[in-house]
């Protein structure tokens, strides 16, 4: 199981991790440990021993597994990015201190969408390269080699989350240096500002073991290869970060909202190198770019050759599409019933809650009129605003909405994010509407499969949108849910973006759903073209869409046609056979990242009859997935740190302790904090938590300043769409007879309306995404009143202009 150490770092959090029969032998003297430096490396869980250091037997009690710590010298990545698909090589240098040979193990995020198809190792200047084989084969074989003494490599997938990799390296003799390289593709997708985003996961957050996960799975889970425990690194390590931008793409900049970057542009702006500042990178947060190209939104289809002596899919071309379809405003539906699932864990705490609670205010005042919603909070336990289900989107059911609001916190303890979903799902959607779920998450847990299954049985009437908050959410469950949840997903490193995502999320969701989507190429000669997946994607309107098609070498495509119907319109993309641009890769990105996407939709459908043809697949393109692993062998090296006269420490068992019941206790001990005692939302509002605050903001009084920031701005709209000339005042901070008398309306609060229509677009351009709604719903309200809406807007721009 996983289990949390003290560290004085309070910035990072440590594991313990240990196989289940070391626990139970442990029993209950099982004890905290306080790490004794303060840097953790978050490239690496290291450091086990040899069986003769498992664990050690005294007067009938058990001491923990000896840490032989394995420095970490140097972490190198090298990034290359062609258009909207990334290269990553990370090279991780470790050295032996002891004298002893060593098996180590050690887990790493990765990105969900990552395709992982390389494995190396460099140990006293000879190399050893892995191969994909099915799991269970690749598992025999590196614990054979690591029995006879023969240093052997090991990369999987873990057991429960696919954006965690399991790396083993058996045998590595003392004293000596290895350099360990794994090497990746990943898609790269263009975001709200028009910015493709790369990130690279360096934070590996710990994740929390619901309930329902049994011991097996978790240990399984964390500990495939046998007894670990943390490495806390004590002396400083290098991490060096270079990439490169190239492709066919107009480079307009090169940003990052985190990290201090040197840049430089060729002359003709197609290409750039990229380095991190002397400062260098902090690995505590994860490293992330922003490429700006002139014109993201443009159509990109590329052709990559295949391999003439491949197998599968590695044989034949490989067509990448990248499309931004756009829909009519009659595409948007106000017959939906829509759920806000916020996360209330613990981990939620700080910035987090903080931002989660802004963006819940400015989604209620957002909605549009005629629908219905709920509002659900979770932690170890979860809590409905309305008890009885989605309620009609009212002046009452807002002002209840707009005190939970104002009470929210991360107090809930655990994160078991299953059972609020299966409380959704308990009940049908309402009769005409569709049911859309909206979930806020920094997504640390290890039951992704669970969720996923469920989220995908109920996709035919129920789509889900995702929100990852933070580092180290995790990238397996959200956007695994919102791919078996036919939805749209965001993942937000920076609490200050999280409304403009959602806001985007949000336009997405009341888009009614593309149907008899076709994709259709026009090829000579005919037949042979197979999309990747099968399945036809979920489009949404401004939103990137990829899709991979699988194409005969000898075919020349003459045309392709993107169709299909949303509500009463029908929407047609075509393309001509010139637009496509032919590359020749020998790493086959474009061909991996293919497989990844097919494999990541097999293994959402969970189905056995898919099992041969992903093992097939897998094996094709070395790509790794949930059934097989990245294998090798230094078959001639001499057998080091072998002696086949050991024997394994005697194993006993505590009496009267059953590893449940220790995880149980751990959970508690662990997730629960003692000083900040949880409580209920019923006991919150039965302890009058939601007084005159809640009735201030529902009133329109807010706390904050009127005009001196958005959410103010947004407090004061009314259940409408509407803002009064009081309100008016207080946010343009005009004099109440200047605005009054400036021209003539019908009716004044739709006048008042104009002018904070007025005041946002001057004031807040820049966040025009986040309030788009808002502003959609006020200019209907203006409508309704009789007046011309631009007429007073042009108005409302001229006061503020001249005042």
């Amino acid at each position: 199981m996983n289990a949390k150490i003290k560290c004085c770092n309070k910035q990072k959090q440590a594991f313990c991790t240990v196989t289940q029969s070391t626990w139970r032998e442990l029993g209950r003297d099982r004890k905290e440990y306080r790490c004794q430096t303060s840097k953790m490396a978050p490239w690496g869980l290291i450091g086990r021993a040899q069986v003769a250091d498992a664990c050690e037997q005294t007067h009938n009690r058990f001491k923990p597994p000896k840490v032989h710590v394995v420095t970490l010298k140097a972490v190198d990545i090298r990034v290359t990015v062609r258009g909207f698909a990334a290269r990553v090589d990370a090279s991780l240098t470790y050295h032996n201190a002891t004298d002893n040979a060593l098996e180590l193990e050690f887990r790493m995020p990765v990105d969900e969408g990552a395709a992982v198809y390389k494995f190396e190792a460099v140990i006293g200047g000879r190399k050893i390269s892995a191969q994909c084989l099915e799991k269970k084969k690749a598992e025999k074989i590196y614990k054979d080699a690591v029995q006879s003494g023969h240093t052997a490599v090991l990369a999987r997938e873990d057991a429960l989350t696919a954006d965690t990799f399991h790396l083993a390296l058996g045998n590595l003799p003392g004293g000596s240096q290895a350099e360990l390289q794994l090497s990746m593709m990943m898609e790269l997708k263009v975001k709200t500002d028009g910015a493709v985003s790369f990130t690279l996961p360096t934070v590996l957050n710990p994740r929390y073991c619901p309930c329902d996960i049994s011991p097996s799975q978790h240990t399984e889970s964390v500990a495939r290869t046998g007894n670990s425990e943390t490495v806390i690194v004590s002396e400083a390590y290098t991490f060096g970060i270079n990439a490169k931008v190239q492709g066919g793409h107009v480079i307009a900049r090169i940003a990052s909202h985190r990290e201090s970057l040197n840049v430089e542009l060729s002359d003709d702006s197609m290409s750039a190198e990229v380095t991190q500042d002397s400062g260098g990178f902090k690995p505590d947060h994860d490293w992330s770019m922003l490429v700006y190209y002139t014109n993201p939104y443009k159509t990109h289809i590329i052709r990559e050759s295949g391999e003439r002596a491949g197998t599968g899919l590695m044989k034949d071309d490989l067509v990448m599409v990248n499309l931004h379809p756009e829909f009519t405003e009659e595409s948007y539906s106000h017959r939906n019933e829509i759920l806000f699932v916020v996360d209330c864990s613990g981990s939620m705490h700080g910035d987090r809650i903080q931002s989660a609670r802004a963006t819940l205010l400015l989604f209620l005042k957002s909605l549009p009129t005629g629908c219905y919603f709920n509002v659900i909070s979770f932690g170890s336990t979860y809590s409905l605003l309305f008890s009885d289900g989605s309620q009609e989107y009212t002046e009452e059911t807002l002002k209840k909405a707009l005190g939970l609001h104002s009470t929210i916190e991360a107090d809930m303890g655990g994160t078991e994010i299953l059972q609020p979903i299966k409380q959704i799902y308990s009940t049908p959607p309402k009769p005409g509407y569709a049911r859309q779920i909206i979930l806020l998450t920094d997504g640390q847990v290890f039951n992704v499969d669970q969720v996923k299954e469920l989220v995908s049985r109920h996709a035919h009437e129920t789509r889900v949108f995702a929100v990852g908050i933070g580092d180290g959410a995790s990238t397996a469950l959200v956007y695994g849910l919102a791919r078996a949840g036919r939805g749209h997903a965001e993942m937000v490193y920076q609490q200050d973006k999280l409304q403009l995502k959602v806001m985007g999320l949000v336009r997405s969701m009341l888009q009614e759903s593309a149907q008899d989507v076709r994709i259709i190429f026009d090829v000579d000669p005919p037949g042979g073209i197979k999309l990747i997946p099968k399945n036809p994607p979920i489009i949404f309107g401004g939103q990137h869409l990829i899709m991979y098609v699988r194409v005969p070498t000898s075919t020349e495509v003459k045309s392709i046609t993107v169709s299909g119907v949303v509500g009463n319109a029908e929407f047609k993309n075509c393309y001509s056979g010139s637009d496509v641009v032919t590359i020749h890769d020998e790493e086959k990105t474009l061909h991996r990242l293919a497989a990844r996407a097919q494999i990541n939709e097999w293994q959402i459908d969970n189905e056995e009859d898919v099992v041969e043809d992903m093992i097939t697949l897998s094996l094709a393109t070395g790509v790794v997935c949930r059934r097989t692993a990245l294998v090798g062998v230094d078959q001639d090296m001499k057998p080091v740190g072998h002696n086949p006269e050991a024997q394994p420490i005697p194993r006993t068992r505590s009496p009267g302790v059953s590893f449940r019941s220790m995880l149980k206790k751990m959970r508690k001990k662990i997730y629960f904090n003692k000083e900040s005692p949880i409580k209920s939302r019923a006991e919150r509002d039965a302890d009058g938590d939601m007084g005159e605050e809640a009735e201030s903001v529902s009133e329109g009084h807010s706390p904050v300043d009127c005009g001196k920031n958005l959410m103010s701005v947004v407090s004061l709209q009314k259940f409408d769409g509407s803002w009064t000339l009081e309100d008016a005042v207080k946010i343009t901070s005009l004099p109440h007879l200047l605005l009054a008398g400036a021209t003539t309306y019908k009716n004044e609060t739709s006048w008042a309306t104009s002018v904070v229509l007025a005041f946002l677009e001057t004031k807040y351009s820049a966040e025009k995404d986040e309030w788009a709604l808002l502003a959609n719903k006020a200019q209907m309200f203006i409508a309704r009143c009789g007046d011309d809406v631009e007429a007073l807007m042009v108005a409302a721009r001229k006061v503020l202009a001249e005042n």
